[in-house]
């Protein structure tokens, strides 16, 4: 062997030594947690449904809620026990009820919140995959019959254009969180939650719901004043909460992956 060639030969000896040495000394990189992607998806329907009202589709907060990625009660919770415990005594002097979840609730709810933490302490591990994965025809026919979104909705009234307003990602999350916070008093659009408050002599009030505790209810009137209701008992006063989009809240226990899938295709090619 020549000089150059012996040369060349340590050298990628040496590089080889070089390559491996680090890869030996790395430390072990932390193990993702992983979830039951089934109960994480029960639990995302049943936080949309609850408490996305307050805290956000995502669960980073909303205008009256805080982010609870970063709550210490989700971070120290374990498979729901802690997150129980504090869901069934909620805060009612900070605007929390109290929510009476079965324990398989709480568990899925947790593990929904579990994942939520995880996608963004590993961030490098999270990716968003392919949401057009449906029928357009299929998705058609659902909206259009079984899923009675036409009853509120037009393909050539407010949801024309509709794929060219939002990527298929928000597109999904908007048919399943239309509201990514609970109506505040200046938000007077047809969206609003409003509620009728009939006390004890008959006399009836309606306005736009600002809060609803185990304590009292606050509304706005159209006058602009604001009345707060102390509640003696569940039925003292009477309550009549009206939100424009119940029908999605009553829709989240009814949908499927492919129903829902094929909605988002069908809606994303109303360009």
């Amino acid at each position: 062997m020549n000089k150059p060639t012996a040369l060349f030969a340590a050298g990628l000896c040496a590089g080889t030594l070089l390559a491996a040495q680090p890869s030996e000394r790395r430390p072990d990189r932390p193990r993702v947690p992983t979830f039951d992607s089934q109960a994480v998806e029960r639990g995302e329907r049943a936080f949309a449904a609850q408490c996305a009202f307050c805290h956000g589709s995502n669960a980073k907060g909303g205008e009256s809620g805080p982010d609870l990625i970063r709550s210490v009660i989700v971070l120290d919770d374990e498979g729901g026990s802690g997150l129980g415990a504090f869901l069934k005594a909620g805060r009612p002097d900070q605007g929390m009820p109290r929510f009476d979840f079965s324990a398989e609730q709480v568990s899925d709810i947790a593990a929904f919140l579990h994942q939520r933490v995880t996608d963004a302490e590993f961030r490098q591990t999270y990716k968003v995959l392919n949401v057009l994965v449906g029928d357009p025809k299929a998705g058609e026919l659902y909206f259009n019959r079984a899923g009675g979104c036409r009853n509120c909705h037009l393909p050539t009234g407010d949801l024309q254009h509709i794929g060219a307003k939002y990527d298929a990602e928000n597109l999904q999350n908007r048919i399943v969180m239309p509201r990514a916070r609970r109506a505040l008093p200046e938000e007077s659009g047809r969206d609003a939650v409003t509620a009728t408050v009939t006390v004890d002599s008959g006399t009836s009030y309606t306005g736009i719901l600002v809060l609803l505790t185990d304590f009292d209810i606050t509304i706005r009137e159209t006058s602009g004043g604001v009345r707060t209701f102390a509640r003696v008992s569940e039925d003292n006063p009477r309550i009549e909460r009206k939100d424009p989009l119940q029908g999605h809240w009553d829709q989240l226990s009814k949908w499927t992956d492919k129903d829902l899938h094929d909605v988002t295709a069908y809606l994303a090619s109303l360009k």
